[in-house]
């Protein structure tokens, strides 16, 4: 069964519904960060239009022990504009850190 906290964060964090439950509570939830409703919104907006999944994490975090995300599947290649996308949904998120995942979602293991 899968936590509350993991459900609503898939709710939030569309990359989340991409990895089995297993895959899941083996992650390190430590560092992520838990966007509003509005934020997660303009999230999700944001990575339709890039074609990527976003994902947020704790500004300043650094992970605790376990697997994080990066660790299983790979990052996005974004351009300059792209980049300048993520820096400003950064400014507008100032506790989170957003990285881009590969769509769809390709294992690293």
């Amino acid at each position: 069964m899968i936590a509350p906290d993991i459900s609503e964060m898939r709710t939030l964090l569309p990359i989340l519904n991409e990895i089995d439950e297993t895959g899941l509570s083996r992650l390190d939830r430590s560092e992520w960060f838990r966007p509003s409703a509005a934020q997660a919104r303009r999230l999700e907006a944001a990575a339709d239009t890039m074609g990527v999944y976003l994902m947020t994490y704790r500004a300043n975090c650094r992970a605790g022990v376990g697997d994080g995300l990066c660790n299983l599947i790979a990052a996005a290649k974004l351009d300059a504009v792209e980049l300048d996308e993520i820096a400003n949904l950064e400014n507008a998120c100032p506790d989170a850190a957003i990285v881009a995942y590969e769509r769809p979602i390709r294992l690293r293991r």
